[in-house]
């Protein structure tokens, strides 16, 4: 007769099959949850580029005009568009999901995303 072996614990082989399955689970759900968080920044973005388009479009119906050509809208606040329209249009002016800086405001009020700054998804941009 041997030695009598000891069976409490986990075998070396069975500890590498379930480091496995979690592997494979984590390299599923990864590219998910990047999917997933790509798409509610796209919402996101769009939600506040008609929010923005909005208060422009307040802004040209209480004054008649808006600017003359288009401005860059900057979520950082660039003055010469968030002042004409932080505070009595918006109440704090959006931030980007992905950069921080947003879109162009042409003079009839329409907003159209910055190509140049984002990392664009279906559905961000242009609405």
């Amino acid at each position: 007769m041997g030695t009598p072996r000891r069976e409490d614990g986990f075998t070396l082989v069975e500890l590498m099959v379930v480091v496995l399955i979690i592997g494979i689970l984590v390299a599923i759900a990864i590219p998910v949850f990047n999917s997933v968080s790509n798409t509610a920044r796209g919402r996101t973005c769009q939600s506040n580029q008609r929010l923005i388009e909005g208060a422009a479009q307040q802004y040209i119906a209480a004054t008649g005009s808006l600017w003359g050509h288009a401005h860059r809208f900057n979520g950082n606040g660039s003055a010469d568009t968030v002042d004409m329209l932080v505070p009595n249009y918006i109440k704090v002016a959006p931030k980007c999901p992905k950069s921080g800086l947003y879109f162009y405001v042409d003079e009839h009020g329409t907003v159209t995303g910055d190509t140049d700054t984002h990392a664009w998804t279906a559905g961000h941009g242009h609405f």
